[in-house]
């Protein structure tokens, strides 16, 4: 598991003999295991290093169980070093042979993925996410009054049905005020409880900037960046809006 106790002790390491780092994306998307241990041997071809090399191989072949969506392996077989992250979030494939463990690509993850909240919001309601190191430690969600869309009245509308729209649009507009100020309640308390230290916004540009605005001053100075996505969004396509935004500058 990503930590800084998991990561300080691969940082630590230390050896008059040269150093394997590979990260290898098992994302499914890319194709399955079959696939994934096509592009390892790849990677591992140019490798001059042939106890490394079994080292490694040996280790997806009777160890791994494919169930991450990436992997980060780093291997030392005279001093008897070999430590792997799985991880949650893919990242790109990458191999280095050096006197180190290469690990900046676990510390940017860190830093992208740690202390962060996210927020999915429309009209009616919320999800949201607190990822941890990288991973998503938990989600919970909220839901507010049932939202109609009123039609206004035409021009050849009665006064009467003009009104009874006007009536039906503003206790639309009021119902959706509610709705906003329960769930940006919901929000702080979750970014409390769980020590945010920063926040993504997602939804509609609309719901964005009225979520937004609403947030006392403490969360809105957090804030890190905001995206559009539909609130059907599955924790992968959420997790990838997280990393796009995250490398924006």
């Amino acid at each position: 598991m990503l930590n800084e106790t998991s990561l300080r002790s691969i940082r630590d390491f230390s050896a008059d003999y040269p150093v394997v780092s590979l990260y290898l994306n098992t994302e499914p998307s890319l194709g399955n295991a079959e696939t994934h241990r096509l592009r390892l041997r790849n990677m591992l071809k140019e490798l001059p290093l042939e106890k490394e090399i079994h080292k490694i191989e040996e280790f997806f072949a009777h160890r791994y169980d494919w169930s991450g969506r990436a992997v980060a392996v780093f291997s030392c077989a005279p001093a008897d070093f070999f430590e792997f992250i799985p991880l949650s979030i893919p990242i790109k494939d990458f191999i280095k042979i050096a006197s180190k463990p290469e690990i900046v690509p676990l510390e940017d993850l860190l830093q992208d993925v740690n202390h962060l909240g996210v927020v999915l919001v429309d009209q009616q309601g919320a999800r949201l996410f607190y990822y941890n190191m990288g991973e998503m430690v938990e989600q919970e969600g909220v839901v507010g009054e049932e939202i109609k869309h009123v039609k206004s009245g035409s021009s050849t509308s009665s006064h009467g049905l003009r009104g009874g729209s006007i009536d039906g649009a503003r206790n639309e507009k009021e119902k959706v005020g509610r709705n906003l100020r329960h769930i940006r309640e919901f929000a702080e308390k979750f970014f409390r409880i769980h020590k945010i230290t920063k926040i993504m916004i997602a939804g509609s540009d609309d719901n964005i900037a009225q979520f937004k605005n609403g947030l006392s001053k403490e969360f809105q100075n957090k804030i890190v960046g905001t995206f559009s996505m539909s609130m059907t969004a599955t924790h992968a396509d959420v997790l990838s809006k997280i990393l796009q935004v995250g490398k924006q500058p």
